[in-house]
């Protein structure tokens, strides 16, 4: 659509959001068929043009003799296309008194010329190239004579038309295609509430004038705020990406001259910058050439408006680009949400799962089933915790427990322990089952030794009894909705089964676990004692760490202070 038509179409739309009253409507009709008689004849002309410049091009490569006859065929489109501009020029057919009937026979006088030297020089060709090298050409020289006769019956169209609106001045509606046609052409003209609502709704967010001329940024900046936008102005473009990078914006109007930085250097930064990409730039300068645009279309602009603009245009194009950044905004909104949704989840599987579990399960959807040797298996248990629990309320029981348990997991990640899980008031842990540690009964035991102490000095003051045994386990994860790490063995069984027989306030191991640390450990030996479900088995119960034990590779404080504690 040329700039005339653009300018044309605010006059079809009287009254804002709303359908037009019967008075207007033979204007509209009017208007609406020569707009679409425009884009009926434009049709044929492009293809005209663009099959004989593909001609062209392949007859200067191979040297075909040609070339003049497509040369004569391809202006004959050029001096159509200027002449359905003019004969049918908007502006000029809404002036009152305008003979349309007249119109209707110069166009037809003006337009037959240069039709017939397009069909008369497609079907020479086509008569030459037949049966030659250059045959190839004879289905796009086909199409070139079709679109001609296509334009002879669309004059002729124009013609009867005319003739008729002078005679009743109205269009047949017997031709209900033609009834339908001007319809719809209407309703492009002038939209139905809905689509001027729709521009309204776009009519907010804040747009960026970019432009060294003062009088155009004031001009400019104004007529958006009207239309309801914020504006801000920069009258350089280095001034522009400093308020770009400010953040904020949804749109930027960057003119393409400007001292200091022109507007394609400014676009080039602007597109090159991770965090400012995202926001649209609309090009609107005096410049018009075809590389300009082509340029900076290239270069990221969402669009390339000419000075000087048509208003109604630049409404629509600003509406469509913001709202544009409105969904790309919803949607990196809904991503981050996503992410952080994905973040979180990340971290609650942290907590129900070791991290190398979680690693092997996010990598392979699965964990799969390992056996483990040495390990220590640790079990810790509040004594008295029932009759506790019954003399107290619930939060008060809860709250000591959760100190109790935050204090356990501490001291078990500060001997390289992993929790595997609490089980009432009893807590369990081992050490060697997923990270490799050089001594896991000692690290077992120099845990127990702290938790026995840090469970006295809680506000609670319980006391405890830790279980500690060393061998062979099964390890893996179970459940579907819920995860659960867990460990499976009779090693598992005898720690548990060795903290229960201990006594309470020691750390007690089994006669397996005794022989690792017996080197570094003070203690003394229960005697044998019967195991339900293993039998007889001698159990130790440890009195302290002996002054020379060096503490584990982590060097922790709390573990510096074990080694010079002794329990009564």
């Amino acid at each position: 659509m040329t700039e005339k038509e653009t300018n044309a179409v605010p006059k079809a739309e009287s009254q804002a959001g709303s359908r037009p009253d019967d008075g207007e409507k033979p204007r509209l009709e009017r208007a609406a068929f020569l707009a679409h008689m425009r884009h009926e004849l434009r049709t044929p002309v492009n293809a005209i043009l663009g099959y004989s410049e593909m001609l062209i091009e392949d007859a200067r490569a191979s040297g075909c003799e040609t070339v003049d006859d497509l040369e004569r065929i391809h202006r004959a489109g050029e001096s159509l296309l200027k002449l359905i501009n003019e004969l049918l020029d908007p502006e000029q057919l809404e002036r009152e008194g305008v003979d349309i009937e007249a119109m209707g026979a110069r166009a037809r006088h003006d337009l037959l010329t240069p039709v017939n030297a397009v069909i008369g020089y497609s079907e020479m060709l086509i008569e030459d190239v037949a049966g030659s090298n250059a045959a190839a050409m004879t289905a796009d020289l086909e199409r070139i004579r079709s679109a001609g006769a296509k334009l002879l019956m669309l004059i002729d169209d124009i013609v009867r038309f005319s003739a008729m609106e002078t005679r009743t001045n109205d269009f047949p509606k017997a031709d209900t295609a033609v009834a339908g046609m001007i319809e719809d052409v209407v309703s492009a003209l002038h939209p139905t509430s809905s689509g001027e609502n729709a521009v309204q709704a776009a009519a907010s967010g804040s747009i960026l004038v970019v432009d060294d001329n003062e009088i155009n940024r004031d001009m400019l900046a104004r007529r958006l705020m009207r239309e309801g936008y914020q504006t801000a102005t920069a009258s350089n473009g280095r001034q522009a990406l400093e308020m770009v990078a400010r953040g904020g914006l949804d749109l930027v109007l960057l003119d393409v001259i400007m001292p200091e930085m022109n507007g394609y250097e400014v676009l080039r930064r602007l597109k090159a910058d991770e965090a400012l990409r995202h926001v649209p730039v609309i090009m609107i300068s005096a410049l018009d050439e075809l590389d300009s645009v082509v340029r900076c279309i290239e270069g990221g602009a969402e669009d390339y408006l000419p000075k000087p603009f048509n208003p109604v245009l630049l409404r629509a194009r600003i509406g469509a680009c913001i709202e544009k950044k409105r969904l790309r905004d919803r949607e990196v909104l809904h991503l981050r949400m996503i992410e952080e949704q994905r973040r979180r989840a990340d971290e609650l599987l942290h907590v129900i799962l070791p991290h190398e579990i979680v690693e092997e399960l996010k990598a392979t959807n699965a964990v799969k089933p390992k056996r483990y040797e040495n390990v220590a298996v640790l079990f810790c248990d509040v004594v008295g915790f029932t009759p506790f629990c019954a003399s107290r309320e619930p939060d008060e029981v809860v709250r000591h427990l959760q100190q109790l348990v935050e204090a356990f997991e501490e001291i078990s990640i500060q001997h390289e322990m992993q929790k595997i899980k609490t089980i009432g008031d009893a807590f369990m842990a081992t050490a060697g089952a997923i990270r490799p540690v050089a001594r896991p009964a000692l690290n077992a035991v120099r845990c127990g030794l702290d938790m026995v102490a840090s469970a006295r000095s809680l506000p609670a003051g319980w006391d405890v009894r830790v279980g500690i045994h060393v061998g062979p386990v099964t390890a893996g994860v179970v459940g579907h909705r819920q995860y659960l790490f867990d460990l499976w063995g009779d090693t598992v069984n005898t720690a548990a089964r060795v903290e229960s027989h201990g006594h309470n306030g020691f750390v007690n191991v089994s006669a397996t676990t005794w022989s690792q640390v017996a080197d570094v450990c003070e203690g003394a030996s229960l005697g044998q004692i019967r195991l339900k479900g293993i039998g007889m088995m001698e159990i130790h119960e440890i009195h302290g760490l002996r002054q020379s034990t060096s503490p584990p590779t982590n060097g922790n404080a709390s573990t510096d202070r074990s080694r010079e504690r002794r329990l009564p």
